[in-house]
């Protein structure tokens, strides 16, 4: 009789009975979320794809695993699991580095150089420009028609 008591307290309590629903619809949008990944055609997928989809898989497994630990009353900052959770984090942000990487812009060598040549000054460039290009005479005399006269 007395767990009957309980029982209608713990009903009567809406703080607690807020909660407890709250945490059905979570479960119910996690495994919505979990069914929708497990459907998708692993083989047709990018690369990228594969590897967001198993790091999500992963992380989405451990946290819930995690959870688990907390509502059975296990302390999981000391458990495997805990390691576990910091290696798909620390995996996670190897990828999204190594795609950062990826979609960074890229610099044409060969063009670069080009550029580079062509902007700094030599000596080789001064006396080669001194031999190709003739010297203006400053005075040009004229003749009597006022044609320069060579």
């Amino acid at each position: 009789m007395a767990t009957l008591d309980l029982d209608e307290e713990l009903l009567k309590d809406e703080e607690l009975v807020a909660s407890i629903q709250n945490l059905d619809h979570s479960i119910v949008d996690i495994e919505t979320l979990l069914e929708s990944r497990m459907d998708l055609d692993y083989i047709s997928m990018s690369v990228e794809e594969k590897i967001k989809h198993d790091l999500l898989i992963a992380f989405a497994l451990n946290s819930l695993y995690w959870v688990y630990l907390r509502l059975d009353g296990v302390d999981p900052t000391s458990h495997n699991i805990k390691r576990e959770l910091d290696r798909v984090k620390s995996t996670m942000d190897m990828a999204k580095g190594a795609m950062a990487k990826k979609n960074m812009l890229r610099v044409d060598k060969k063009a670069a150089e080009r550029f580079i040549d062509h902007a700094l000054w030599t000596p080789e460039d001064k006396k080669r420009r001194s031999h190709n290009v003739e010297k203006p005479n400053k005075k040009i005399k004229f003749d009597e028609n006022g044609d320069p006269s060579t």
